[in-house]
């Protein structure tokens, strides 16, 4: 799958070496040709060959600067980051980070060697399982009621600072939680218009993924009758789980 004719590549993760036979053949984030693979000792980045068409972009430094390319790039990123995640463990390296040829593709290998292998392994065999707990519409209609007295107005601002939140939704984030290795609970945004009460990325071994998807069913049905419903997105690469900072475009 590697290309010898490499020039910017976008960078897309890291798999383990041994791993890049079992990659099936994926196209690049440019449809134009198939991914190239770039070892170095342990570890192999899994890039898109940047076409020429776009290299005026990558000396300005504007490839990233238009809005309608960086979302079918992130698109495209997720499919090949998907692809890979499929068959073989893959840490996500952030979007938007570029290397010079098959040099620099070996150098950030080899100046990240040592947090690409804590990731490998902090991942391994595991995939993750994105998950949001929210007011069903009815409940909403009810928690967004108006206090109708100074007291129940005070009260009211008193547990919307404190972003009070029912007990079953901890009690659903712990068992949830027992059907994975880690989690990682987020800062809650707004899901449309219904604002979700909490948010959490669970990092699931492969042969639990069946047991976990069996244990969010069950949870859901039960806490329909609490009015809370849940969003669950995956299995996917364990983007929440590895850290992207130390990458950096060429």
């Amino acid at each position: 799958m590697s290309k010898p004719d490499l020039g910017i590549g976008l960078v897309h993760g890291v798999i383990a070496t041994q791993a890049s036979a079992l990659l099936p053949q994926i196209v690049d984030a440019f449809d134009m040709t198939k991914l190239t693979v770039v070892a170095a000792e342990q570890h192999a980045l899994l890039i898109s060959n940047v076409p020429q068409y776009l290299l005026g972009h990558v000396e300005a430094n504007t490839l990233f600067a238009d809005p309608a390319r960086i979302s079918g790039l992130a698109m495209t990123h997720h499919r090949i980051l998907q692809a890979a995640a499929v068959v073989t463990d893959v840490v996500p390296i952030r979007l938007g980070t570029l290397v010079r040829g098959p040099g620099g593709a070996r150098d950030l290998l080899s100046r990240e060697a040592a947090r690409f292998a804590d990731h490998l392994a902090t991942i391994r065999d595991a995939l993750e399982f994105s998950v949001r707990i929210l007011p069903t519409q009815q409940q909403s209609r009810t928690t967004r009621s108006q206090p109708s007295t100074g007291k129940e107005y005070l009260r009211f601002r008193r547990d919307e600072r404190a972003s009070l939140r029912p007990a079953v939704v901890d009690t659903t984030l712990h068992e949830l939680a027992s059907q994975a290795v880690a989690i990682r609970e987020r800062q809650a945004r707004p899901a449309g218009r219904v604002p979700a009460l909490a948010e959490a990325a669970f990092l699931v071994r492969r042969h639990d993924l069946a047991a976990f998807d069996d244990c969010a069913g069950r949870i859901e049905r039960q806490i329909a009758e609490s009015g809370l419903a849940l969003d669950i997105f995956g299995p996917w690469p364990a983007y929440s789980f590895v850290d992207g900072a130390a990458e950096r475009p060429t």
